[in-house]
């Protein structure tokens, strides 16, 4: 890194002493906001860096360390990775064998795959290493990593700062969500917060702090090694100590850092060194009722002795006796034929007759770079208003000629990065060439409808649950909106 900053005059301002106009990228890769990222079918790693801690670099001192002081006051989702990880001094690791019961183990602060509106975002209160006041402190540069997140990062990021006091500041976290929880505690992985959560912490923070721009929505590259690095020059004193970083909409980044050098010192500063923590229930956006019936899989540790004993999970709807077969799996001739993104795994694993095994044994596309920066629901359906979606295609192992009775679409395992909703189409192909079926006539099976995690998800034909139940059905092709992971598609009839 080099330092480019200019000093500039003292100001008189007392909110924010950043003007946007400062804020420029310089990333090892240029951004460009013309042309979508590439939606990769493949995983390339970072290669490996020195385990050496980095506080400091030329007189500069890193306000985003946790060693100097820096806490995560707040954070929307925590689900793959706490935000805490952002503060660490140590370079970003990545172990490719290392799982968790959230999936792999990242890094990072990475948030779920998000299916609610808006975007994620989390309080970060700043180091004060200088003991000077914020008026003398300057700050020369803001560098964010990605590093390791490939196809799950966030394609932009904005940041805001603003200054407070000691006490203004335990007001705002006993306001916040679990607030003295996660003051005490820290993050914790697996957990976020539910819709009504987010915006009671929303209300709290706008009642109490005045937040100004410091770095305006910008857009972030992939974590390959060529193109991970990220260096926004700065040139001015620094009025704040708690800053606002925002993923639009979700995803991770690494580390972020926020390099500041000392000028002369006339008092000290007054900063907020506070740790927080949460739990949560797993929030299901929607349960059984008229569309289908929904059907939570066990805790992954009591699903896991089961196995071990050879127990079935024989409450759940796949396990048990069902009058027709089930015509999709890989035993009765069943093929995943296609599909728009295979980043974290293949169609084919959707028709095994067994129950998924974990996230990698599903089908899981990347992070679509192309999702809009803050999500919004469309009224009318209660579905986020967007397109956007991945898709694949299955040939059932045997014809539904009378039509389709059953269908079950499980999310078991994917608890943070289930699709929001689902569309489930079939036609009746009988040319024999797969190459073809973009000629075929589709039609809808399933609506798109609400997905939640870890479940499974029936729809029955006496139910009056399936459209177009009784039309001959030989392959099906399931949209999952946006994107995200689904474990099973399982097609009676």
């Amino acid at each position: 890194m080099t330092d480019t900053a200019t000093p500039l005059p003292a100001t008189e301002a007392t909110n924010i002493t950043v003007p946007t106009t400062l804020i420029k990228a310089e990333s090892n890769t240029e951004l460009n906001t013309s042309v979508s990222l590439s939606h990769s079918v493949s995983i390339t790693g970072v290669a490996d860096l020195q385990d050496v801690n980095v506080t400091s670099t030329d007189g500069k001192q890193n306000l985003c360390s946790a060693s100097l002081g820096a806490k995560v006051l707040f954070a929307t989702d925590e689900w793959f990775a706490t935000a805490d990880n952002l503060l660490k001094d140590t370079p970003p690791q990545f172990d490719e064998h290392a799982y968790c019961e959230q999936g792999k183990v990242m890094d990072g602060w990475e948030t779920r795959r998000r299916r609610e509106d808006g975007h994620d975002w989390c309080l970060i209160q700043l180091a004060s290493p200088f003991h000077s006041t914020k008026s003398n402190i300057q700050l020369v540069g803001i560098e964010i990593d990605t590093a390791h997140f490939t196809g799950n990062h966030t394609p932009r990021v904005s940041i805001e700062i603003a200054s407070m006091k000691m006490e203004d500041t335990m007001k705002m976290v006993k306001a916040l969500p679990n607030g003295v929880e996660r003051l005490l505690e820290g993050g914790v992985i697996g957990t976020g917060h539910t819709p009504v959560e987010v915006q009671q912490a929303k209300d709290a923070v706008n009642s109490m702090v005045t937040f100004q721009e410091l770095l305006p929505q910008t857009p972030l590259n992939p974590g390959y090694e060529e193109s991970r690095l990220h260096y926004y020059p700065v040139d001015a004193p620094l009025d704040g100590n708690l800053i606002k970083l925002n993923y639009f909409p979700d995803g991770g980044v690494a580390r972020l850092k926020f390099w500041a050098v000392e000028q002369e010192v006339e008092e000290d500063v007054e900063v907020v060194n506070h740790f927080p923590k949460r739990k949560s229930l797993l929030y299901m956006p929607i349960e059984s009722g008229p569309i289908c019936t929904v059907v939570s899989h066990p805790p992954a540790h009591l699903d896991a002795a089961a196995a071990e004993m050879g127990i079935p999970s024989l409450y759940m709807p796949s396990e048990m006796e069902y009058e027709y077969p089930e015509l999709s799996s890989q035993e009765l001739g069943g093929t995943g034929l296609v599909c728009s993104n295979k980043h974290f795994g293949e169609p084919w694993r959707l028709i095994q007759s067994c129950m998924g095994k974990g996230m990698w044994d599903g089908w899981e596309t990347a992070r679509h770079p192309s999702r809009q920066p803050v999500l919004i629901k469309n009224p009318e359906t209660n579905l986020i208003d967007s397109p956007l979606n991945d898709w694949c295609i299955l040939k059932l192992g045997q014809p539904a000629a009378s039509g389709v009775a059953r269908v079950i679409l499980d999310t078991k395992h994917f608890l943070g990065n289930y699709p929001e909703s689902v569309l489930l189409e079939g036609c009746c192909w009988e040319e024999g060439d797969n190459r073809l079926l973009d000629s075929a006539t589709w039609f809808p099976l399933v609506q798109r409808t609400r997905m939640s995690p870890n479940a499974e998800h029936v729809f029955e034909r006496s139910k009056e649950q399936l459209l177009n139940s009784t039309e001959p059905v030989t392959h099906v092709r399931l949209s999952i909106f946006p994107d995200g992971g689904v474990s099973r598609v399982r097609i009676y009839g």
